[in-house]
């Protein structure tokens, strides 16, 4: 090992030009083959992701409380703002998902992925009734949705298409959400309020009770009978109901799915499932054999790059090697001690050009262009180097048996 590194450094220092050179080839070829790689598995992955909507990430809750089945006579249709229909009650003994742990999320998650968010919609539990919230969330706090909020009543889904619901008043306010003020929108046609649910709630001056708090209306709308209120209004324990709906403004990548996943299954436990699930094909398990043939060509490739630049450094050193045949140096020594060099720099320059890869070129290109958000798992990147590093050592090994063979008969 002595001799090797002594090699290397006065290789470096004979043949600088040359041994910079070399250095950019490996640098190179590691750059393009986790490149290439993160590459066609993203576009895999997005491919996959876009027939489940990448931009919407819903979190389906496992509630002790269901909808109550209301019996209706027959041919009777339920009506839009019907109370009943929002109704629930408690079905199993199981831990529902709380507004406390929509808070310990908010602060898990990561704060650059929930940047991109367009909105959050769930449900929550008011004595025995169905309340909507939208929201959003800003450096760990929960904040107003004053973008996206207002616009999802003038674009309500219902059905197969969507419709204008609000009718009177005004959305929410950034301040009131950020106090957590008791102020709601409720269901009602024109300016006139509807529902079976204020007529049995509605106070002498105006305000709605809504579970044990009152609550001062300021909106209306024919969408949903119970209406919307600010999830910075209730109790840290109220229970949320159904699902948690985040809807990002662009399509987001798998590596921020999983960022996301990871923060709801360390804050909510197994009392979710999510949406998203990447399903392994026979397709995919082709389309990933063919990226490591990539791999392996572009190893390849980068290995005979090497091996040319290397073929003219054992050319240039004969009178070091007649020096250490004459000190006694047999062949297979010398196949082993040129071959120790190419080991040292390649896999040297290699994982320095891997940790330059993840910790400084990713974030940002990553930061600019969404398609170069991917990291790997610690075993792709150990596949990738062992791909690169075997390809490579066979056919150096080949080279410098062959090229040293022809010198040692000389």
């Amino acid at each position: 090992m002595k001799y090797i590194l002594k090699n290397i450094r006065s290789f470096a220092r004979d043949y600088t030009k040359i041994f910079i050179l070399l250095l950019i080839t490996i640098a190179a070829s590691t750059l393009i083959i986790h490149l290439s790689y993160g590459m066609f598995r993203e576009y895999r992955d997005r491919r996959e992701l876009s027939r489940s909507a990448a931009n919407e990430i819903v979190f389906r809750l496992k509630s002790s409380y269901a909808q109550k089945d209301i019996a209706r006579a027959d041919n009777q249709m339920q009506t839009v703002g019907d109370l009943e229909s929002q109704t629930y009650e408690k079905r199993d003994d199981l831990q529902d998902v709380t507004v406390a742990d929509i808070r310990k999320f908010a602060k898990k998650a990561d704060q650059e992925v929930l940047g991109k968010l367009l909105n959050i919609h769930t449900g929550l539990l008011e004595g025995e009734y169905r309340f909507e919230t939208d929201f959003l969330i800003d450096h760990g706090s929960i904040v107003n949705s004053s973008e996206y909020g207002p616009d999802s009543f003038y674009n309500y889904e219902f059905g197969n298409g969507t419709q204008n619901i609000f009718q009177y008043g005004r959305y929410f306010t950034d301040q009131e959400y950020a106090s957590g003020e008791k102020v709601c929108i409720m269901y009602g046609f024109q300016k006139n309020m509807k529902g079976d649910y204020l007529k049995k709630n509605l106070t002498d001056d105006g305000k709605v009770m809504i579970g044990d708090r009152e609550y001062e209306i300021i909106g209306l709308q024919d969408g949903i009978g119970t209406g919307f209120i600010p999830i910075t209004s209730v109790k840290e324990d109220d229970v949320l109901l159904d699902e948690i709906d985040m809807r990002f403004k662009d399509n987001i990548s798998l590596r921020e799915i999983n960022l996301l996943i990871q923060a709801a299954r360390q804050c909510f436990g197994d009392r979710v499932d999510c949406n998203y699930e990447l399903q392994q094909t026979e397709e995919n398990d082709y389309l990933y054999n063919t990226i490591l043939m990539l791999v392996f060509i572009v190893s390849l490739v980068a290995a005979f790059n090497f091996c040319a630049l290397y073929h003219y450094i054992v050319t240039t050193r004969q009178r070091t090697l007649t020096i250490f045949r004459v000190c006694g140096l047999d062949y297979r020594r010398s196949v082993g001690m040129y071959l120790g060099e190419c080991s040292i720099l390649s896999v040297g320059t290699y994982l320095i050009t891997l940790f330059v890869f993840r910790f400084l070129l990713m974030p940002f290109l990553a930061a600019r262009w969404n398609v170069f958000d991917f990291h790997f798992q610690t075993k792709v990147y150990l596949i990738l180097f062992l791909i690169y590093f075997v390809s490579s050592f066979i056919l150096q090994f080949v080279m410098i048996r062959w090229n040293l063979k022809k010198k040692m008969i000389r």
